[in-house]
């Protein structure tokens, strides 16, 4: 449904029927909500709400096992459902809406970067290929809804530059990882999965494997190269 004042209008219709309420403290719960209900359409539900939940996702697979179709389309995993198909008001007045397994997730990345990848890596240098010279490691966490990521770059005077290492902490498998993704699906039953972005060419100067492989082995969680 695509109504925008959708909300609006059920907010009034709960208005005229309670209108002969003894507490008044409902009839001026539903005056404020027939205030606020002009901006709340469906677009800004899942822009404030949606897409900070644990159960959001861009895309999705619309088949189970298989993962090569991908629906481009906003998804609900709680509700199994694209958002396309749900209401306003069925977003709007969800309880499901959960941030944990996102704040789980990123204390472990967190805490991999912080005790394990960090203190690993503290000798380690990049090597640029377009400047002919290395660099000290340095770090950035980036968390979405299914995952957090960190990569691998180096500092400068700008600020953060990224190089071409990400190492991908997944909690749930979303379309995004092509080929290796009927593999994570399989390791993800388990537990959290490593997903390790970087060519063999790219990881082999930095020597990170057999820390990465240890890090896996130290957390309990499988690991994937794409």
């Amino acid at each position: 449904m695509d109504n925008k004042n959708e909300i609006l209008f059920a907010v009034r219709d709960a208005r005229r029927n309670l209108r002969d309420t003894e507490d008044f403290r409902i009839a001026d719960m539903l005056e404020v909500f027939e205030g606020i209900a002009p901006f709340l359409d469906k677009e800004t539900v899942i822009r404030m709400k949606c897409r900070g939940c644990d159960n959001y996702a861009q895309a999705f697979f619309p088949l189970n096992h298989d993962f090569v179709a991908v629906e481009k389309s906003e998804y609900c995993h709680a509700k199994e459902s694209s958002l396309k198909n749900l209401s306003a008001l069925k977003l709007a007045g969800c309880p499901q809406y959960s941030t944990s397994a996102q704040e789980e997730l990123f204390a472990l990345a967190k805490t991999i970067l912080e005790e394990d990848l960090r203190p690993a890596l503290a000798e380690r240098k990049l090597y640029d290929r377009s400047k002919f010279a290395s660099y000290s490691v340095a770090f950035r966490l980036e968390k979405s809804n299914g995952n957090v990521c960190i990569e691998f770059g180096r500092m400068t005077d700008e600020g953060f530059l990224g190089g071409d290492v990400k190492l991908y902490i997944l909690r749930r498998l979303d379309p995004g990882f092509g080929a290796a993704s009927q593999k994570i699906a399989e390791a993800i039953e388990k537990g959290p999965v490593m997903v390790v972005e970087a060519s063999l060419q790219t990881r082999r100067p930095l020597d990170i494997d057999y820390v990465l492989e240890w890090i896996a082995k130290k957390r309990k969680m499988d690991i994937v190269y794409l």
